[in-house]
């Protein structure tokens, strides 16, 4: 029992010394670096979700999203926002390089961050609500989405510390002010010139977290990059509305192409997933839905090719069907928008088509070979078939061959007497010219 004791209590003043241990081999807490650049959209919001959950989970030192944009879709930035004032880990916002801006969205970004920043000779502001056209909502629209909008920014700015009345000014008046500019008017906490200068300059500052106040340890903490991943540049791209309109506007003329010339095939495949693309970035279908579309359309390609003489373009469509599909339904890496949340390794998507490429290819070309087999088909089946005589043939009469009463006569003219087996010599247009089946196998074996 003594032993015991002494067991646990070794293993109790061991377990302090294996954290400080531990710690010291991690090193200190990183510095996550995300990018907000271009629109504003669902994917930006995915992503920024993303960057706050990793840093969350790493506990890392804070969080540094680099911000150039002209502005983007207000849910979007309602739910960006909304992530950063409920980070359990503090959100440094920069508007950088040298020349960015943080317009329309990019403001209430911005102003959301537990520590805002700028770059020299940038700008903030102008975030007057706009229809999706950019042009001036009229009526009562206008009304209910500028003070829908001024309540929210408000809200930001008096949970920051920050200037509330140029925040109202900033939507409703359209404002908008350089780095100094904001700096001096309390938009912004400080200027600085890069991310590392950044994390000098906010070491030691005091922030408030949903737990409670925290001091930064930025100052020679390790910075880590994170930027979109090729999937989220993907999807990134083809959710912007140029984009998403160029791709409906493909996708139909393909659909003309291939309905003006059947058989060309290419543009109607061509055709399909753009639009299924189009509609996906004009949300009109989720992940979910475009996914699971492109994927059924690729099993619909490879099902044809057995059929329709396509020389490989049918599944070559569904390679790239199945490809796209499954990358928005399961995105690699990690999610990027609503929908399903589960994610595939990049390795097993490509395991995934590759296996579906390789079994439908083969399974088109054993169906080539047995299509080019001849076919055993009418007169020839009958050939040599051997039957019983229903009637006396002499020389004309009834024979049951191959499950059907024929008319038949004998060969050479002679009497085979009813009930005796025949075999089919020729065939005589809907006649068999028979022979005795006995004598056929005896002349057979001699």
């Amino acid at each position: 029992m003594r032993g015991v004791v002494r067991a646990l209590a070794l293993v109790a003043l061991a377990l302090p010394l294996a954290g400080a241990v531990a710690a010291a081999v991690e090193g200190p807490a990183p510095v996550l670096v995300g990018r907000i650049n271009g629109v504003i959209n669902p994917i930006t919001a995915r992503y920024v979700d993303r960057i706050v959950d990793e840093g969350e989970s790493r506990h890392a030192a804070a969080i540094v999203f680099v911000i150039d944009t002209p502005g983007g879709l207000i849910d979007s930035t309602y739910k960006i926002t909304g992530r950063f004032l409920n980070a359990r880990v503090p959100i440094v916002t920069f508007v950088a390089p040298p020349g960015a801006r943080a317009a329309s969205a990019g403001t209430f970004i911005t102003m959301a961050g537990h520590v805002a920043a700028m770059a020299p000779t940038t700008n903030i502001g102008a975030a007057h609500p706009v229809d999706s056209n950019g042009s001036d909502i009229q009526g009562d629209l206008r009304l209910k989405a500028e003070n829908d909008a001024v309540a929210h920014i408000t809200n930001i700015a008096l949970a920051r510390g920050r200037n509330v009345q140029w925040a109202e000014d900033a939507v409703r008046k359209s404002v908008s002010v350089r780095d100094d500019e904001a700096l001096k008017l309390g938009v912004i906490d400080l200027q600085a010139a890069d991310v590392p200068d950044l994390m000098a300059k906010i070491d030691g500052r005091q922030v408030t977290l949903q737990g409670g106040s925290m001091r930064l340890a930025t100052k020679g903490a390790p910075l880590d990059e994170d930027g979109l991943n090729p999937f989220e540049t993907l999807l990134h791209f083809i959710v912007d509305p140029q984009i998403a309109v160029l791709l409906f506007t493909l996708g139909t003329y393909g659909l003309i192409f291939e309905l003006s010339n059947p058989g060309l095939i290419f543009p109607g495949i061509i055709g399909v997933i753009a639009i299924v693309l189009a509609l996906f970035a004009f949300g009109t279908l989720d992940a979910n839905g475009a996914g699971l579309a492109l994927m059924v359309f690729a099993i619909l390609l490879f099902v044809l090719e057995i059929k329709v003489p396509a020389h490989g373009i049918l599944t070559a469509g569904g390679i790239a069907a199945i490809a796209v599909g499954t990358i928005i339904l399961f995105p690699p890496l990690r999610p990027t928008f609503p929908g399903f949340r589960y994610t595939v390794d990049p390795l097993v998507v490509v395991f995934v088509v590759g296996l579906s490429a390789g079994f439908f290819l083969f399974l088109v070309s054993a169906a080539r070979r047995l299509l080019q087999l001849p076919l055993a088909t009418g007169s020839s089946l009958l050939l040599g078939a051997v039957g019983v005589a229903k009637s006396d043939i002499a020389p004309r009469g009834i024979a049951h061959v191959a499950d059907e009463d024929w008319t038949v006569i004998s060969e050479g003219g002679g009497t085979i007497p009813s009930g005796s087996a025949v075999r089919v010599k020729r065939v005589d247009g809907v006649r068999l010219i028979v022979e005795p089946a006995h004598s056929a196998e005896g002349r057979g074996t001699s």
